[in-house]
C-alpha cells in the first residue's frame, strides 16, 4: 500500500528529497514531438526560470534538476532553519512577491505592513515557505497554466501530483544527484555533462569556467599564473580531470551563474550538500558518464574506484544505481541502516529498496584519513 507523501516528509524539518514529475500520458508536452512535429522545447526554460524564481524566495535548495523531453528530476532541500531566521517583514515581502496582490509586481508597503502585522497569518506563511508541497505545487502549476494558456486548452498537463523520494544520507545524496544530472547523457541527448542542456551539472561548469578563467586572468595579469591542476585525488580544492574533457566551445549563451543553486561544498556563507568540492563532483559526474557511454557497465575506472567508498557507495554496482535509482527506491534511499532507521521512524518493519540498498552501498562510508 502507498504511504501518503505527509508521513515521510515532515513539514519542519530539514530533510532532502529527489521529486519529480511527468507529463499527462507522456506526451511531449515540453520537449519536441515527433507525431505532431511541434517543438515545446522553450517550456524547458520556463521550468528552470520558475525554479530559480523559487529558490530566491523559499527556504528550499535547489541542489541538482534536469529537464528532459517529458518529464524533470530536481533534488531539494528545505531550510526551515533558514526560514525561522527571517523576520515577519521578510516574510510578508516573500510571500506577497509570491502571490502578488492586484497584478502589483512589487508589494506595497501597505500591503507588507499590514500582513507583518498578523503574527498569526505569518507563522503559517513562514511553514509553508519552508514547504517541499508548497514549493513543487508552485512550480508544477505556473508551467501547467502557462502550457495551457499557449495551446488554449483546459485540463491537465502534469500526469499526477509530484513524486518524490527522501534521501537520507551523503550516499544517496550524491548517487541520486549523479543520476538526475547524468540523465540526458543515458537518455542519448547528450555524449557529455558540460553538453547536457537544462541541466545543473551544465550551469555548474559554466560557472565554474568562467570562475576559473577569471581568475587565471588576473593571476597571470599580476604574473603568477598557477601550473596544470592537481587530479581529484590529489586535491581537496581543484581537478585537472574535469578541464581534460569540458570543451566550451558549443554554448552559444553567455553562461549564467550558479549561485542560486545550493553549493556542493560549504562555504562560509552558505552551508554545501556534500562533503566533497565541486571539481571533486564534476569529476564523478564526468567519469561516471564516460562509464555509461561506453556500455561497459562493469568496468570502473581505476581512478573512481577508491572515491566511491568514501561516499558510502558500492563500486561494483555504481553505474546500475545511478541508471536506475529512480526505480531501484521508492519513498526513501540510502544506506541499509539509513532505511531500517527510517522505517523505525514511520512505524513500519520494511520499506521497499533495502535490497537495493544492501546491492548499491556499503555499509558505511569509509572515513578519509
Amino acid at each position: 500500500m502507498a504511504l501518503p507523501r505527509s508521513q515521510y516528509v515532515q513539514e519542519g524539518q530539514e530533510g532532502v528529497y529527489h521529486c519529480f514529475s511527468r507529463c499527462v500520458r507522456r506526451a511531449f508536452l515540453y520537449g519536441f514531438d515527433a507525431m505532431t512535429r511541434r517543438d515545446f522545447s522553450h517550456r524547458k526554460t520556463w521550468l528552470v526560470n520558475r525554479l530559480r524564481h523559487l529558490a530566491a524566495i523559499f527556504a528550499v535548495e535547489v541542489c541538482a534538476y534536469a529537464v528532459m523531453e517529458n518529464h524533470y528530476h530536481t533534488i531539494l532541500r528545505t531550510r526551515p532553519d533558514i526560514a525561522a531566521c527571517w523576520s515577519n517583514r521578510e516574510v510578508a515581502i516573500r510571500w506577497l512577491t509570491l502571490f502578488p496582490r492586484h497584478g502589483a509586481l512589487v508589494p506595497t508597503e501597505m500591503q507588507i505592513c499590514a500582513l507583518a502585522d498578523c503574527p498569526e497569518r505569518i507563522t503559517i506563511l513562514r511553514q509553508r515557505l519552508s514547504s517541499l508541497s508548497w514549493f513543487m505545487g508552485r512550480l508544477n502549476e505556473f508551467i501547467a497554466r502557462a502550457a495551457n494558456k499557449e495551446d488554449k486548452v483546459k485540463g491537465r498537463f502534469w500526469e499526477a501530483r509530484f513524486k518524490c523520494q527522501a534521501l537520507l544520507d551523503e550516499a544517496a545524496i550524491a548517487a541520486c544527484m549523479v543520476y538526475v544530472d547524468l540523465n540526458p547523457i543515458r537518455a542519448g541527448l547528450a555524449a557529455t555533462p558540460e553538453e547536457s542542456d537544462f541541466t545543473s551539472i551544465q550551469e555548474r561548469i559554466r560557472a565554474w569556467h568562467n570562475e576559473s578563467m577569471s581568475t587565471a586572468t588576473v593571476s597571470s595579469e599580476s604574473g603568477h599564473f598557477g601550473g596544470d591542476m592537481p587530479k581529484l585525488e590529489d586535491s581537496a580544492d581543484t581537478s585537472n580531470a574535469i578541464a581534460e574533457h569540458v570543451s566550451f566551445d558549443s554554448l552559444d549563451v553567455p553562461a549564467p551563474s550558479a549561485a542560486w543553486l545550493c553549493p556542493i561544498h560549504s562555504d562560509p556563507q552558505r552551508r554545501g550538500i556534500l562533503q566533497m568540492t565541486a571539481a571533486q563532483y564534476f569529476d564523478l559526474v564526468d567519469r561516471s558518464g564516460r562509464l555509461l557511454r561506453s556500455g561497459k557497465p562493469g568496468a570502473i575506472d581505476s581512478d573512481l574506484a577508491p572515491i566511491l567508498p568514501r561516499i558510502g557507495a558500492n563500486p561494483e554496482a555504481w553505474i546500475d544505481t545511478i541508471s536506475r535509482f529512480g526505480s531501484r527506491f521508492r519513498i526513501a534511499a540510502g544506506l541499509l541502516s539509513s532505511l531500517r532507521s527510517f522505517a523505525h521512524q514511520l512505524g513500519r518493519r520494511w520499506l521497499t529498496g533495502v535490497s537495493a540498498a544492501r546491492t548499491a552501498f556499503a555499509a558505511s562510508p569509509l572515513q578519509s584519513t
